[in-house]
């Protein structure tokens, strides 16, 4: 499979920070000239719709040349990495890396609270168990947002947020919208681009990523949730003024075959001091010192064909969670070894109570095209 490294110069960062840059907020990374030719007829609305888990890939796949979101098509960026959902949309809640905001992957080992913590639910991966105290992500890993960012320099713009439920990446816009259905995200929209006052709006849709998820990419499920979602923006596009609407993603994804079950794997389980921790297609793996030789080697027999793995100081050298400066929870994040997949299969920790693991058709958060590759979509409209 063709094997797509994050382009910090080109990716969902420079999407974002064309939009930052029209307000004259501070860049750490380049724009996208596609977006910016757009951006400079000066729309009084910007809106930066994401479709969670609406790669390039799935998105040609699923849909004609002729449908909108295809005709508006005008650029192709990679995701940053990992290429998930809790490190690539809070970079474009925080207009920085995975590198500087810390939020690795959707679980990550924290010692404070000595477990693996769901950081968008504040839980315990393995046990699905409140933590005690207050929240991690916010408390641990805060960040700067992209509506404080645009308010500090342009107070007069109203910056809004489009989500499904309550999220600390909303933290600083002005208004906080809920939508409970896709056309209530459209219907927010209208109003915001009825409104005399410039603003700017992030809006967050979890479709089509959790279709993809239950029945897999290129299901009739998915290819109808596509479709459907294409259908009610061409309508949008109708009722909107004076507006650039910008529709992208945060990710691809790709359909996985089997698991690799490292609890029911004795060469690899036994040389670890952790479970794997982020994400099924990134695992961080923390191993024991003396056993490292070890580790490696049952790695090359048992995942070798299907993942690249990297040591903490590759991981960092390479560049590959972005530039700019360390989160400083970054290195209890990563482990000793960082495991990015190349193939079809993931990770699985499975534990001795016997629960069936949920098996996820699609997946994300490995370094494929079809996981790493995002279509940027554009409409000035008058």
């Amino acid at each position: 499979m063709k094997i797509v490294y994050p382009d910090y110069d080109r990716s969902i960062l420079s999407t974002l920070n064309s939009c930052l840059r029209y307000y004259g907020a501070e860049i750490a990374y380049p724009t996208l000239p596609e977006l910016d030719a757009l951006i400079n007829t000066r729309p009084r609305h910007v809106m930066l719709l994401l479709l969670d888990g609406m790669g390039g890939r799935p998105l040609h796949r699923a849909l004609k040349e002729d449908s909108y979101l295809r005709d508006r098509e005008i650029a192709t960026v990679t995701s940053i990495y990992p290429s998930t959902t809790a490190a690539a949309t809070t970079a474009y809640f925080a207009a920085q890396s995975a590198l500087e905001h810390g939020w690795l992957g959707w679980h990550v080992h924290m010692k404070e609270y000595a477990a693996d913590v769901i950081l968008f639910q504040s839980r315990t991966y393995h046990t699905e168990k409140p933590v005690d105290g207050p929240e991690p992500g916010p408390h641990s890993l805060p960040f700067e947002s992209t509506f404080e960012r645009v308010r500090r320099f342009r107070p007069e713009i109203c910056t809004n947020s489009i989500y499904p439920f309550e999220t600390y990446s909303e933290h600083g816009a002005q208004c906080r919208r809920r939508a409970n259905s896709f056309g209530e995200v459209c219907r927010n929209l209208r109003e915001i681009s009825a409104s005399p006052r410039p603003s700017f709006t992030i809006a967050y849709w979890p479709e089509p990523d959790s279709t993809m998820h239950r029945f897999g990419e290129g299901s009739k499920e998915a290819d109808q949730m596509f479709l459907e979602l294409d259908r009610q923006l061409r309508s949008l596009r109708e009722r909107l003024a004076d507006t650039l609407l910008i529709v992208t993603a945060d990710h691809g994804m790709i359909n996985v075959t089997e698991p690799v079950d490292v609890a029911r794997i004795p060469a690899l389980l036994e040389t670890l001091v952790l479970p794997p921790s982020v994400e099924p297609r990134a695992g961080a793996f923390y191993v024991k010192n003396h056993r490292r030789r070890e580790f490696e080697q049952a790695f090359r027999e048992e995942c070798g064909e299907d993942f690249l793995l990297l040591t903490r100081e590759e991981v960092l050298e390479t560049g590959l969670l972005g530039r700019g400066r360390q989160h400083p929870r970054i290195d209890d994040f990563l482990g000793d070894y960082f495991a990015c997949a190349t193939g079809r299969r993931f990770f699985q920790f499975s534990l001795p109570d016997g629960r069936p693991k949920y098996f996820l058709k699609g997946q994300h958060a490995g370094l494929t095209e079809d996981e790493m590759l995002v279509s940027v979509l554009a409409e000035r409209i008058p």
